[in-house]
């Protein structure tokens, strides 16, 4: 089946655009699942509706504009098929580090349109110092989006000849880049055999001995290629708070499910249906009382940035505080929620036909991303007590 979209692309929002891919995704989940890469369909849909592009440049195909358009769009794919939602969500992530190139680089490495992008934060590598930039080899774990990527972005501890260093001297204040690499440099080993977030394909990749240019090596913190407000807006932050949009995603979905089982398993004259369990009541009606106010929350918080973004993008720590506790309470209690719903549903909840048992998989899955532990609540509550957070990623 080719996608053919029914979008015009430039005068939509990055959400339209979701929403017609949203009933893509849901139509070829299985196939997304079984063979542990986002179907070849909904990929298609995604760069013709350039949503791997929403962290660049508008001059490159992105949004720039208030990142709440980019969590709308994590959650409506979310509630379709978390795995899409997660590759979505990754390739922001791998265009936003783009930030940090030169505007030549940044050019070559975003020009094609029809490129996706991977990532891992994770240093995993060793980058050797030779003429000209580096030599890269290394071992990256869980690199979502892997087999779709045309460009990867990868970090990795800095060595030299005359100063060799393995990951075993890995520590504080430790010399760290991130490198661009194309996929022709990268093997991917096939390690990715979960259940939760199956479809996301995040297997291992394998660089030995790469050479990478100088000018495709950066880090967080140096000067940003194309200066605008959504470049000026923190990667930490913002990335969790769009981790959290997908759990909010997955809820949503849930909900939606148990309701539709409601509607659907009604037996008149038998005995009393699911409907009409106080407990099954209850439930829905506090998930959908719990999903609008922790939207509500996020929203406002990733809004409240923004506007900062817009004029000198300096940002005090408890607006930082702000997005991280919102982040990581939605998740939370997205992920408390979705299992209260799957308790409630009863047996339905193991029959794939109804869903809830996927969703139940994936947000334990999303819920495992470093960007919404325990800790970034810990970090938060230091700003709104007057002590300043210590984590590198907090302000980043």
């Amino acid at each position: 089946m080719s996608y053919i979209s029914s979008v015009k692309v430039k005068d939509s929002l990055p959400f339209d655009s979701a929403k017609e891919i949203y009933g893509l995704a849901d139509l070829y989940r299985g196939e997304t699942e079984s063979t542990r890469k986002i179907a070849s369909a909904v990929v298609e849909g995604l760069i013709d509706l350039k949503l791997f592009r929403m962290g660049l440049p508008k001059s490159l195909g992105g949004w720039e504009d208030n990142p709440v358009e980019t969590l709308k769009v994590y959650e409506i794919l979310a509630s379709a098929d978390a795995s899409v939602a997660w590759v979505v969500w990754n390739n922001h992530m791998s265009c936003t580090l783009g930030r940090y190139l030169d505007e030549d680089s940044m050019k070559e490495v975003y020009g094609n349109p029809s490129h996706a992008y991977s990532n891992s934060a994770r240093p995993e590598g060793v980058a050797t110092i030779v003429p000209g930039g580096y030599s890269v080899s290394g071992q990256w774990t869980i690199v979502s989006g892997c087999e779709l990527a045309d460009w990867f972005v990868l970090r990795c501890l800095i060595s030299s000849p005359e100063a060799p260093v393995t990951l075993d001297d890995l520590g504080p204040g430790a010399n760290l880049k991130l490198f661009f690499i194309p996929k022709e440099d990268v093997k991917i080993a096939d390690t990715w055999n979960v259940g939760g977030l199956n479809g996301t394909g995040s297997h291992d990749v394998v660089i030995k001995e790469a050479f990478v240019k100088e000018e495709y090596a950066v880090n967080f913190g140096d000067p940003v290629g194309i200066d605008n407000a959504y470049s000026r807006l923190p990667i930490g932050c913002i990335n969790a708070a769009g981790c959290a949009a997908m759990a909010l995603g997955v809820l949503r979905a849930t909900m939606d499910d148990l309701i539709k089982i409601c509607l659907e398993k009604v037996t008149p004259g038998k005995n009393p249906d699911i409907r009409d369990r106080i407990v099954v009541q209850a439930t829905i009606a506090k998930s959908k009382t719990l999903l609008d106010s922790r939207r509500l929350q996020l929203h406002n918080s990733v809004t409240a940035l923004w506007e900062v973004a817009q004029d000198d993008g300096t940002f005090s720590d408890v607006q930082l505080a702000d997005i991280w506790a919102a982040s990581c309470e939605a998740a939370r209690e997205a992920r408390a929620m979705t299992s209260e719903l799957y308790s409630v549903a009863g047996i339905s909840s193991i029959y794939k036909i109804f869903k809830i048992e996927k969703r139940h998989r994936d947000i334990h899955a999303i819920l495992q991303h470093g960007i919404i532990q325990p800790h970034w609540l810990s970090q938060a509550g230091m700003a709104y007590v007057g002590l300043k957070p210590t984590a590198a990623m907090f302000r980043t």
